[in-house]
Formats: structure tokens, sequence, C-alpha cells
């Protein structure tokens, strides 16, 4: 047995013992001393915090939240995107005698503002400036400072609640409260969870390290990737931004086992990797579809051998995704495709979908070590501490001893029903396991009466050249309409494309889940900050106006090619971008670096705006190389 599994299991006797207390978690995690316990790096350096460190550091924000505040046992909201500092202001806040108030950086700043009146909160915890609340901000450098003139003692009982909001798609006022004995209960389910598939318990070379890329101030990124893993001593890898190069980057530079993500991730790896495979040859393309499928094969046999060998024969894949080292990944938030489960599985990362809402916390995820299970998608069986039953309309229905303590709703306490109705709509196989088909909400009543879950149409539209899309009921809900957003820059021959293959995949769909009306857009499906497509969100923007929708009659006509072809006229425009001159300088034949004086720096630059704007790969190694307008643009009609 494993040092972290001897770890996780011990931890799990000292807590079940426990009064299953906030307090009693935390001395718990502080036991892991000078482990490290988070990580980040600039492009020269590498920082790291131990769980000591750390512990030292949350006494400092307690004392000064403690003078500055002289309150205990209130609500104290909380603001920052994750980081080392977030963590420590979280426990701060506990072990100050008050209650943290988990601030969704995602949500509109009234939204926030609202929330912040209800629990009566008059202070905010900030590493950062943060939007002005009308309430007391303290920061927390200043806090970590003025921590060297008080007492050190403070003499408050531990906090012993947190509160969160939902995900506020629907922009109504819901927060959900949880208690130390709810958190600690839901941690208790992890020893299972190891025991069940002990992938997840895998180490790297520099030990378990995960991924922090979901927010700590969703339910996901707190119970299933901070607490859980606090639990077992790993170590947590922070972002510098969210730029998926940089992601990639980070995965690989430190080495990361574990990546939990909602599915915008894992389709964006898939996207990438899809896009880079469609530049080479037709040899090359069919030798990956058949390993990948050996892969598959060797791996529903012999999970770990299979794992092992897809490690060894996609090695050099890894490298380019998200490393060598990932021994476990999670989806979780909305429906996955089936594509990127299969793929990414094929190449030898464990990436498996799980389940889990603001107001229930994470309940169950698949933890078969087959891709066959995986790649069907379920969300596996209900953790120990939740029940699960199908209900009216299909829907599923939670109770359990993990769910949140309490809801507020529009300013009024509630109590959580028995049986929590999640919204969504279930099936179970023979197994016991249990699969996703859809929201409640966003079913669409089709003409025939039957009734159509958007998921099914959506995953079917494989759209190169859309930035995004979303399927979902029409006006009055009675047919399927696909939504798409592109460019505004998109070239004439990839606007034919798209309409091809948004008629080929429709025509692949059963004529009832066929969408009945396409519509194209240039504006965003979703707010900047958020991390998956709302159909409440969308369908709220559309009728407000905020997303205008243009038919596809109305795409722009062909431009006739030419002196002043569309795809010149656009490399005319990155070259003189690139070199900040007028864009009259730039000539079809002029060679970058001879005639136009760019410097080999210069150079990867403009390779870079042309690879994004036109959505290709240019590939080095197959000498695709341009130095001109007149060289891009022959290049560019070959890849697209």
């Amino acid at each position: 047995m494993s040092k972290l599994l001897r770890t996780v299991y011990k931890n799990g006797k000292t807590l079940s013992k426990s009064s299953k207390t906030l307090e009693d978690l935390y001395k718990i995690i502080c036991s892991h001393g000078d482990s490290v316990m988070a990580e980040y790096s600039t492009m020269t350096k590498k920082f790291t915090y131990s769980y000591k460190q750390a512990e030292a550091d949350i006494g400092k924000i307690a004392v000064s939240i403690s003078k500055e505040t002289g309150e205990t046992g209130k609500f104290i909201g909380l603001h920052g995107d994750n980081s080392y500092q977030w963590i420590v202001m979280f426990w701060g806040i506990l072990k100050s005698g008050n209650k943290p108030y988990l601030i969704n950086l995602r949500q509109p700043v009234d939204f926030t503002t609202r929330i912040l009146k209800t629990l009566d909160v008059s202070h905010v915890v900030t590493l950062n400036d943060c939007p002005d609340y009308g309430i007391n901000i303290l920061y927390y450098d200043d806090l970590i400072k003025k921590s060297d003139s008080v007492s050190r003692e403070i003499n408050v009982a531990f906090g012993n609640e947190f509160a969160l909001a939902t995900s506020g798609t629907t922009l109504k006022e819901k927060i959900c409260v949880y208690n130390g004995e709810k958190i600690c209960n839901q941690l208790l389910n992890f020893p299972n969870i190891v025991r069940a598939n002990k992938r997840i318990s895998r180490e790297g070379n520099s030990g378990m390290k995960l991924l922090a890329f979901l927010p700590m101030y969703h339910i996901f990124g707190l119970e299933a990737m901070y607490l859980w893993f606090s639990f077992a001593g790993a170590t947590f890898v922070f972002l510098s931004d969210l730029a998926p190069a940089n992601i990639l980057r980070t995965c690989r530079y430190h080495e990361v086992t574990h990546v939990f993500a909602v599915p915008l991730l894992w389709h964006s790896v898939e996207k990438g990797f899809l896009r880079e495979l469609e530049t080479k040859d037709e040899k090359t393309k069919q030798k990956f579809k058949k390993v990948s499928a050996l892969s598959l094969k060797i791996q529903n046999v012999f999970p770990n051998l299979g794992k092992a060998f897809a490690g060894k024969i996609f090695k050099d894949v890894q490298n380019k995704l998200l490393g060598t080292n990932i021994k476990f990944c999670i989806s979780g938030g909305s429906a996955v495709k089936t594509s990127s489960l299969k793929l990414l599985n094929s190449i030898g990362y464990h990436l498996c979908n799980g389940y889990g809402m603001s107001e229930i916390g994470i309940t169950s995820v698949e933890l078969s070590g087959k891709p066959k299970e995986l790649i069907k998608g379920s969300i596996g069986k209900p953790f120990d501490s939740v029940c699960y039953k199908i209900g009216e309309q299909q829907q599923l229905l939670v109770k359990g001893d993990s769910l949140c303590s309490n809801v507020i709703i529009d300013g009024e306490m509630q109590s959580m029903p028995e049986w929590f109705p999640t919204g969504d709509i279930m099936h179970t196989d023979e197994k016991g396991a249990y699969y996703i088909d859809g929201r409640v909400s966003d079913v669409v009543f089709g003409d025939d009466g039957e009734n159509l879950n958007p998921d099914y149409a959506e995953q079917a539209f494989e759209l190169k050249d859309a930035t995004a899309l979303s399927v979902l009921g029409n006006s009055d809900n009675t047919r399927l309409m696909l939504v798409v957003r592109i460019s505004k820059g998109l070239m004439q021959i990839q606007k034919d494309r798209l309409k091809d293959e948004i008629r080929l995949c429709n025509e692949k769909l059963p004529p009832s889940y066929r969408v009945g009306i396409v519509k194209f857009t240039y504006d965003p499906l979703m707010s900047e900050q958020a991390i998956k497509v709302s159909r409440a969100y969308l369908r709220r923007a559309i009728e407000e106006g905020k997303v205008s929708l243009f038919d596809m009659d109305l795409l722009d006509q062909p431009v006739e090619e030419g002196e002043d072809s569309e795809i010149k006229c656009i490399l005319r425009e990155l070259f003189a971008k690139t070199l900040n001159v007028p864009v009259e300088q730039i000539t079809d034949n002029g060679h970058f670096m001879l005639d136009l004086n760019g410097s080999s720096l210069d150079y990867f630059t403009l390779v870079g705006f042309i690879q994004e704007r036109f959505n290709v790969r240019i590939d080095f190694e197959t000498g695709q190389f341009g130095y001109s307008v007149n060289d891009f643009e022959k290049i560019i009609k070959e890849l697209i």
C-alpha cells in the first residue's frame, strides 16, 4: 500500500471518530506539515508553499480579521480567483470564528451585492482589488502585515459553516449553506472512492499534483478538487491564466497528475488534437485510428497494462497535450462528448464523468477502470453518503447526509427537502450506473408530443469553423434550434464548409431530433467568465437582444478570387500588424525578412496570428514554410 493510500485511510478513521466539525477537518489537513501544499511558476521561477507555512499564514489572517472586524459568527465575503492565498483566507475566516461566503466571480456585481446584503456581510476579504460592494474591504497583504502588531492568540470558537451561491443562470438568488458535519460526511466518501479505483490515488514522479483549474467557489472545485485532495496531502498547482497554451504548459512543467475540469477543457483538448491530426497524411491518420482502437481493446481487458501501453505508444502525443504524468481526470458540470471520452482514454488519459450540484455536493463518479464503461458517459453509482432515485419525468432525486444544511432563496431560509429534485433527467443501466439524459427545463416538446433532449442533438454537431454552438428550444419550445457562433472574419470558403457540415450532421440524426431552425451570431453564447454554455442564459440573452441572430442565407456572399482575394487581404493585415507598419507597405511577393525587415521572433509571432485567424496549424516539420503573402495564401488554401 502506498504512503498516500495509508494517509487517506488513516485520516478517514480519524475524521469518522471526531465531532465532524470544520475544525476537525482543518487539523487533519494541517497534519501534512512540510509536504508541499501549493506551487505555481512564472517564466523564470517556481514557487512552493508547504502545509506548515499555510497553517502559519492562516493564523496571521485569523488574528487580523478578528481585530479588524471585532465579530464572530458572521458571514465574511471571500473574493478571489484560485490561489494559495484563497485557501489561506478561507481557513483564516473560519479560524477567526466567522463563516466564509464564497463570492462567485462569474456572477454580476449587483447580484453578488444582493447576496452579501441577505447574509448581512459587513466585510469582504480579498487578495487584490474587487468591485465596490458598498461594504468594508480587507486586503490579504494588509492582514498579514497587521498580524505582526497584534496578539497571535484569539480565544474564539472555530467557524463551522460556509456558504456559496448556485450558478445563477436564472439570476434567482439561491445560497447554499454547508456545516462541518455535511462536509465531513462528504470527505468520508473518499477512502471508499479510492478503494473502488486505486488509480485516483496514483502519484507521479513528483508525488500527487492537482491542477487547480476549477474555481474553488464552485462546489466541484471546492469539494472534489480541493477538500478531497488536501485530505490526502496532495499538491495544488495554480495557473497564471486560463489560456489553453498555458494550461498545457503548466501541466507539463509541473508534472500534474490529476485534472478535474468542465467539458469545455476536454472538448478544447480534443479539438486541438484533431486539428493537428488533420494536417497529417492519410497513412498517419489511419495508423492513429488503428493504434488507438488497439489501445482501447487492451485497456478493456487489462486496464493497468493497457494504460501503460497507451502511455508508451502515445508518449509524443501526451507530451504535446497535458504531459506524461496524468493519472486521473474527471469531467463534470455539463454533458461531455463521447468522442472526447474516447479520444483521451485511448491515448492513455483516464477520463471519467462525475456528478454534483451546489445543493447536494459531489455525489457520484464513474469509477470503472475500463474505457468501454467510461466512454458511455455514466456518472457512476451514488456515494455512500447519498441515495438516488428516479421520480416523475425521469428526474433524479437525491437524499443523504452530505447535502447542504440549508438553502436561502430570495432572502428566505428554507430547509432542504428529504429528496432533493435535481432537475436532471436520468436513466440507469442493468449495473445500477446512472446516465444524464438532459435537464427538465431544457426539454423541447416536439410537434408529435415527443419530449426532445437538446443534448442528444447538440453532440451530433462537429463544426470545425464554429467558435461555439448550442442546441435549444425555439421561442415557443416546440422545435429544436441550432445557434452557431462564428467569427466576423470567417472566409467564404469556411462559411460554405460550415453550411455543408451542418446539413450532414443534421441528416445523421433521427428525424425527430433534426434541428428545424439554424441561426448564426457573432455574439458570445455565454458570459465572458462562464465555464460552460447555459441554455437559460443564452435564451435570456436572445430575448434581451444581447445575442443577435441571423439566418444562414444572410451569410456574406463569396469574394471573387484574384489579386485582392479574401485570404490575401487578411494576410496583408496580419503582416502589417506583426511589423507595426501600414498595410499599404505589404506587397504580395515581399519576403517577410529580406524585404519587410521582419526578425525571426516577428516571424513566429506572425505564424501564431495566422494559425489563430484561420484556425489552422502550420507544421514546419513537413516543410510548410512561407515568407510572403502569396506563400501563406497557398499554404492556407491547402490546409482549409
